[in-house]
């Protein structure tokens, strides 16, 4: 039995037809090319030790987060439960704590948010200075620490109250900015 010649170009027509809607019925690009254009992800780690040296390979920063992650490629690093030595100069280690930070891609700062802390390294024991705020700019370059936000520095039994904080961490000074007061008990 011989088919219609007209009956078998209708059918190939309408075969033809349904690949072409079923191969397009998302609508959509195929995801090969979409997924060229969507921002790639960074990553994102626990427990994450980050370290950073000068031009001569000394170690100037030492980070260590319970969770670090990047969004997007090239974004800043979003870092939580941080703690930070840094080191300005041979023989100086600066601890600084806080809830959260952030590392932009460059490296020179990190800006460390929630209940942040910072005191001399070697000063952990109960005598030694602590500088709490909500948040702090570490200027890995300048080698300053800067605040606009209220700030508390506890040296028991003394306790100091300002607004604003510039702390020179390699020559170990620090300027209150205003609305200062303090409590200086014997």
């Amino acid at each position: 039995m011989r088919i219609p010649t007209p009956v078998w170009l209708v059918t190939l027509i309408g075969l033809a037809a349904a690949s072409w809607w079923l191969a397009n019925r998302g609508g959509g690009e195929p995801a090969v090319e979409l997924a060229t254009r969507l921002p790639q992800p960074g990553y994102y780690l626990k427990d994450a030790l980050l370290t950073q040296t000068d031009e001569t390979g000394r170690q100037t920063l030492r980070a260590h987060a319970g969770t670090a992650s990047q969004r997007a490629e090239r974004g800043p690093i979003d870092l939580e439960q941080l703690e930070i030595h840094y080191y300005p100069a041979a023989g100086q280690d600066w601890l600084m704590t806080s809830d959260a930070g952030s590392l932009p891609p460059e490296g020179k700062t990190v800006l460390l948010q929630g209940d942040v802390r910072l005191r001399a390294a070697a000063a952990a024991a109960a005598t030694g200075a602590v500088v709490r705020s909500e948040h702090l700019l570490l200027d890995i370059d300048r080698q300053i620490a800067t605040t606009a936000d209220p700030v508390r520095i506890q040296f028991p039994p003394h306790e100091i109250h300002a607004r604003g904080l510039r702390a020179d961490l390699k020559h170990e000074t620090l300027r209150l900015e205003s609305a200062v007061n303090g409590t200086f008990t014997r």
